[in-house]
């Protein structure tokens, strides 16, 4: 079957843009450290449906921190090794980010570390050491100062849960 060339530009349109700014991923992920370069894509997976309501972003991204960076974010968390589309933890960078990383890299990935180091609905921080490069997998990446705001079951409690400052170099 020939694509036309609306279908075409239909496609396009749905692939997210890759962005090279490091400042809106500093911005919200301070505890990395300097973010040097990177390369990240955007996507709102289900942006385009005619439900209102709340829509989930979903970012990946590849980051190059300054140099020993990744060894001193990693030294002191048991750290397990990942692959790409390898079982148990499995990195699953997108297609349009793939030509960005490191060549031969050897992943490595916590759990802590993800719920440490970024602030979202769910994260994944997948490292390697000798590029001092991270991979980012996350939906709702939030700022660190922003304030959370939970409505109880009941409709009328609520917590208010305020983000602690990041500390300043």
């Amino acid at each position: 079957m020939v694509e036309s060339a609306t279908d075409a530009k239909v496609k396009a349109s749905k692939t997210p843009e890759i962005h090279t700014d490091t400042e809106p991923l500093a911005k919200r992920l301070p505890k990395l450290g300097r973010i040097i370069s990177a390369h990240w894509q955007q996507k709102a997976p289900f942006a385009d449906s005619r439900v209102p309501g709340p829509t989930d972003y979903h970012v990946s991204a590849l980051m190059k921190l300054a140099p020993g960076s990744v060894a001193a974010l990693t030294a002191s968390t048991q750290m397990q090794p990942a692959a790409v589309g390898a079982e148990p933890e499995s990195i699953s960078i997108p297609a349009g980010l793939a030509e960005f990383a490191p060549a031969g890299a050897q992943w490595v990935h916590s759990r802590v570390l993800d719920e440490t180091l970024v602030r979202a609905d769910s994260a994944q921080l997948y490292f390697d050491p000798a590029s001092d490069t991270v991979y980012l997998s996350a939906t709702n990446v939030h700022l660190p100062n922003a304030v959370t705001v939970h409505v109880g079951p009941d409709g009328d409690q609520v917590t208010i849960t305020p983000t602690p400052p990041a500390p300043t170099p």
